[in-house]
């Protein structure tokens, strides 16, 4: 059973993303998400802030049993693409809210589940062996 959720997303779609986080914690999960005051549509993100960034993302994917992708549009993003491939390579569920348009993603997700679905979808999925999108 899912009780923990890492929510993945480029700053492009914040607003998705936290949406989803609320959702996910109404449900009683514990919910870990981007830094959303780091949101590189309004703020310049330096070269050393992206490096501690992307390893404080890192150990959040680490601690959680799954990974929520907001892939609006199909889009992930390189910084997610790398999320998603970190959280497969340790057993992690990877659902995402859209098809993923990039092929390697695609490949590693368990499950597409829109935002306005999560809710109720994530504690249904178990940790079961993958055979790709459903």
């Amino acid at each position: 059973m899912i009780s923990s959720v890492t929510v993945c997303s480029s700053s492009k779609f914040y607003d998705l993303a936290q949406r989803a986080a609320d959702t996910l914690r109404a449900r009683g999960l514990t919910v870990y998400t981007p830094r959303f005051d780091y949101n590189e549509e309004h703020v310049v993100v330096g070269e050393s802030d992206k490096a501690r960034l992307t390893h404080e993302f890192l150990a959040k994917v680490a601690r959680s049993d799954a990974v929520y992708v907001i892939t609006s549009g199909g889009y992930a993003g390189v910084s997610v693409c790398l999320e998603v491939g970190y959280a497969r390579a340790l057993d992690k569920v990877v659902l995402c809210s859209e098809e993923p348009t990039e092929f390697a993603v695609r490949a590693l997700v368990d499950a597409v589940v829109p935002v306005t679905e999560i809710g109720e979808k994530v504690q249904q999925i178990d940790r079961a062996p993958r055979d790709g999108v459903s």
